[in-house]
């Protein structure tokens, strides 16, 4: 599977739908255990809502002159929307590799509890 980025969306509700399909096509090819996809996708769903969708913005209290030329403000206000939008693309990033490390744990997890469940019921 090749990794990429993918833009998560900010409210699960919206694209609840299609998040669950990557995430079963990606368990898909990692796993044909039913139970592993059922869990992981159940707890990854869980996760972001709880987490990766809760949004921010940015509040600035900028003082300014009050003798700013028109153009300077125009200015002013076209840095600070490029800056914003820099963060946010940041930030959206490093959200969706948190996700996507989280994904990759949560089978993990998954793998490790029921090779422990396996091992206690051969003892």
């Amino acid at each position: 599977m090749s990794a990429s980025i993918i833009p998560f969306p900010r409210k699960p509700a919206q694209n609840a739908v299609e998040l669950e399909k990557i995430m079963r096509r990606w368990l898909a090819e990692l796993s044909t255990d039913p139970e592993l996809i059922e869990a992981v996708v159940a707890r990854m769903l869980t996760f972001i809502e709880q987490y990766a969708s809760k949004s921010f913005e940015p509040v600035f209290d900028l003082p300014v002159p009050r003798d700013l030329s028109q153009a300077e403000t125009e200015a002013l206000l076209e840095a600070i929307e490029k800056g914003t939008d820099a963060m946010a693309r940041q930030v959206q990033q490093m959200i969706n590799e948190i996700i996507i490390e989280r994904f990759f744990l949560e089978v993990e997890i998954y793998k490790t509890r029921n090779s422990a469940v396996a091992r206690s019921y051969l003892k």
